[in-house]
């Protein structure tokens, strides 16, 4: 039943991203599942806490409306009402010396908060009305090949329970995925959310670096601004060449230019 149910699943996790052990947790859990088909209202407050501790019932627990013992088309008032009931039935202080009465007060508790807004319980309930028409395609499925090879249509879906129970596989497997795939989500966006603060880190640490050459910098600026006046003072960058000294003129009109007269450039002289 939990396998075939399981080849027909809405799969709300990506191909190679299932976790293996989710088929043996929930077979586990359809071996028990049906020993607790008994109403829950009728149920004693040790058996209530025993229902949702049995084996594989973190699958169980994740449907909140059967956590309450309700059906997924309940209404508001019949979820406060469960409630009520149940966390009175479950309270630690009316089963002394269960270890677990806590444990299952918490998952009461957790259910009827989800279920208290609004959106969460749509989505709650469109998750188990989906789990249902899955498992309506999938009797039509093996009904349509039993008559193509001309066998009686008669499949084990058609007795009620049987087919509740179907639905009820369908339901925690549905809510399995779901919760395995906000798990991926959450990992995701924290490894994400790491990267952006590395980066920020990293940004941050540059820009400081930064601030601290260039305060380092302006801090220096005034001794390059005293070293440069200082060697401007002494002398320093002024021309080495000394000043030309003009030759006189003598009587005999030699003189003015030696260097023209010895390049017989007398005629420059009058340039003078």
């Amino acid at each position: 039943m939990a396998s075939s149910s399981a080849s027909n699943a809405v799969t709300l996790v990506p191909p190679g991203q299932q976790q293996p052990d989710i088929d043996a947790e929930l077979a586990a859990f359809m071996t028990e599942v049906h020993a607790i088909q008994k109403a829950s209202e009728k149920m004693t407050p040790g058996e209530q806490i025993e229902r949702l501790h049995r084996p594989g019932a973190k699958y169980f627990n994740l449907n909140p409306f059967e956590v309450l013992g309700l059906d997924h088309k309940a209404s508001s008032d019949d979820v406060h009402k469960a409630y009520r009931r149940m966390s009175v039935q479950v309270h630690p202080d009316k089963n002394p010396g269960n270890d677990l009465a806590q444990s299952a007060f918490e998952i009461v508790k957790a259910a009827h908060e989800r279920l208290e807004d609004e959106e969460r319980m749509s989505f709650c309930q469109r998750i188990c009305a989906a789990a249902e028409d899955s498992v309506e395609k999938r009797v039509a499925k093996d009904k349509k090949k039993l008559r193509k090879e001309g066998k009686e249509e008669d499949v084990p879906e058609d007795d009620p329970e049987k087919k509740g129970l179907a639905v009820k596989v369908m339901i925690s497997r549905m809510f399995a995925e779901f919760e395995q795939r906000k798990r991926q989500l959450e990992e995701r966006d924290q490894q994400e959310r790491k990267r952006v603060k590395e980066e920020q880190a990293e940004k941050e640490f540059m820009e400081a670096l930064a601030k601290r050459e260039q305060r380092m910098w302006e801090k220096s600026r005034q001794k390059r601004v005293n070293g440069w006046r200082s060697w401007s003072g002494s002398g320093g960058g002024k021309s080495k060449i000394p000043n030309k000294v003009k030759e006189e003129r003598r009587a005999d009109g030699t003189g003015y230019n030696t260097y023209n007269d010895e390049q017989g450039k007398e005629y420059m002289k009058d340039w003078r």
